[in-house]
């Protein structure tokens, strides 16, 4: 075998790996791109859960549950609300659990704040929305009230 055989195999081998290398890098390009959309339609979908949330916390603030009658329907409505939370629990997602613990910049966005000398400032009084994450990135941060 000749020199210029093996040069033309040599660069044939570094042409073929650049191709690989090329490769590689659309496809992860095309997997991140198809991870960032489901997350987004992920997200989409998780305000239909908040419009549940809201349904019933008015449901609950003007005593709509109070009668045999309107339970049987709130039952109905929340079952909607529980089949959309499979549907996001099926797909990765994770509600962000918080309850009174100390804010955390990457996980809560602080919507509000109250004064109580009986906990340290930073830590959540309470989630006003929820937040939620898949495959640990954040789809939607939580809002939260905290101590000031």
């Amino acid at each position: 075998m000749g020199m210029s055989t093996i040069n033309e195999i040599a660069g044939l081998v570094a042409r073929l790996q650049n191709e690989k290398l090329a490769l590689i890098h659309r496809t992860e390009t095309q997997q991140k791109m198809h991870e960032e959309y489901i997350d987004e339609v992920l997200a989409d979908f998780i305000q239909v859960v908040d419009t549940f949330d809201w349904a019933e916390s008015v449901i609950k603030e003007r005593g709509l549950d109070q009668s045999q009658v309107s339970t049987k329907a709130i039952t109905r409505l929340l079952t909607a609300k529980t089949k959309a939370l499979a549907v996001l629990e099926k797909y990765g997602v994770k509600k962000i659990e918080l309850t009174e613990q100390m804010i955390d910049d990457q996980l809560c966005v602080i919507v509000g704040s109250e004064r109580d000398s009986s906990k340290r400032p930073g830590t959540i009084v309470s989630v006003e929305k929820n937040g939620y994450t898949r495959e640990g990135r954040v789809l939607r941060a939580a809002e939260v009230v905290v101590v000031r």
